[in-house]
């Protein structure tokens, strides 16, 4: 037996660390890459994307993190984000790496795994890239550092692989008791990345819920308005504005809505069902609320989570001027079942879908187009009556509040604005679903 044998037999694997230090540094650069994208992600979630934007991550053309983060692709099985899983997997690594560079009896099992999770990852990172250049109109950064230090990671260890492949012939020296205390912790800690980002996530939710109620119970307009009653509005209805129901009927109820927003869906079709069982009273009238700088002066702070909401808007309202209003609400739903999916190409596709013609749609998404003109006017009117967030539901000129927005007690709500503004309909019903 040569002494290289002799020295094979008494080292682990890897007689060296350098291969594990090579990993560190592009598993630290990852870890704090999506340890970010997490961070962006649940502030996000947790405010309702009404949180600025991070120096690390400005939005500039295409390049906007925040946006992409708040796509519907960015949360695999409805549940789990894909930032956090992308932690939890650079966790994981970490993980090996340091248990290798700490217990050379572990170094096998440790890159074995590493092998079997480089390739895996390289499969996320490949779809995620596709989804940036194909799927949605953004790039972010912080995704592309995070999947190009995957690359890298993957092409080292099939390459030190490669290079040391006789190692992998020598016998294990770790016990089964070793290799299963490691593989647990491993597991562990990505485990306890999942539950930790999940409870921060929960912690925010709650404190920006607690926060918004401290400051309306504080706020001396709030306070003052108690006694008096709620502000009335004054909201003129025209035949330029979409309308669900018969235009005949005689109660408006006017709906300020944004189809980036995660509410209006919910609130609309609520709205739309209590038309259907009434049509020969009420009616549902659409006004344009989008919160985006791009054509709302009143948002504070860069567009996040609504960053397609004046084109959408736009786009609606062009179906609406192409094929009236069965078209525009057509056109509404397509919006609402792809809000977190909405792209710039989405805008033609929807109206061809609808058999909209075409030229004359792109003339209507110029932004000199009566299309544009429409919004902004709605939005104008919405600033004139200090309306801030969406959805805005105003009924006989009071607003009906969020809490209002379940089937039986919007009704309630209804009714009793009928019967106060109009005293000879006191015995004013409407029809409920049985």
């Amino acid at each position: 037996m040569s002494s290289e044998d002799s020295i094979c037999e008494k080292r682990p694997i890897f007689m060296d660390r350098f291969p594990f230090l090579l990993l560190l540094v592009p598993a630290l650069i990852g870890t704090f890459a999506s340890g970010f994208l997490t961070y962006r992600h649940i502030l996000l979630s947790s405010h309702a994307g009404e949180v600025g934007q991070s120096f690390l991550c400005r939005a500039d053309g295409r390049i906007d993190c925040d946006s992409v983060l708040l796509t519907d692709y960015a949360v695999l099985f409805r549940y789990v984000p894909s930032a956090v899983l992308g932690l939890m997997g650079f966790a994981f690594v970490l993980w090996c790496l340091i248990s290798g560079l700490a217990n050379e009896r572990v170094r096998k099992t440790s890159w074995a795994l590493l092998i079997l999770y480089f390739f895996a990852a390289i499969g996320f990172s490949w779809y995620y890239a596709y989804i940036m250049m194909f799927e949605v109109d953004f790039i972010c950064t912080w995704c592309i550092v995070a999947h190009v230090m995957n690359l890298f990671s993957l092409i080292s260890v099939v390459a030190v692989s490669i290079r040391r492949r006789q190692a992998f012939l020598l016998p294990e020296i770790s016990t089964v008791g070793e290799r299963f205390c490691f593989v647990t912790g491993g597991i562990a800690t990505s485990l306890l990345v999942f539950f930790a980002a999940g409870m921060w996530e929960k912690s925010l939710s709650f404190d920006d819920a607690k926060a918004k109620i401290e400051r309306s119970a504080n706020d001396p307009a709030v306070i003052l308005a108690m006694p008096k009653g709620m502000p009335s509005y004054e909201v003129p209805v025209t035949s330029a504005d979409p309308v669900f129901g018969s235009p005949a009927a005689p109660y408006p109820i006017i709906l300020f809505s944004d189809f980036q927003c995660p509410a209006c869906p919910r609130v609309e079709h609520l709205l739309r069902h209590l038309v259907e069982l009434n049509p020969q009273d009420i009616k549902l009238v659409f006004k344009n609320l989008p919160l985006s700088k791009q054509c709302n002066k009143s948002v504070v702070g860069e567009p996040t989570s609504h960053a397609m909401a004046c084109p959408a808007a736009q786009a609606a309202y062009a179906a609406f001027v192409l094929g009236g209003h069965s078209a525009f609400w057509a056109y509404a739903d397509l919006l609402y079942s792809q809000q977190r999916k909405l792209k710039s190409a989405s805008w033609l596709e929807y109206a061809l879908k609808l058999d909209l013609d075409s030229s004359k749609f792109l003339d209507l998404m110029r932004p000199d187009s009566p299309a544009a003109k429409k919004v902004a006017d709605d939005v104008e009117l919405a600033i004139k009556l200090k309306l801030s967030g969406t959805p805005q539901v105003l009924f006989e000129g009071r607003e009906l509040l969020p809490e209002t927005f379940k089937e039986a007690h919007l009704i309630d709500a209804i009714e009793e604005r009928i019967k106060a503004n109009h005293p000879e309909r006191k015995d004013f019903q409407l029809r409920r679903r049985h």
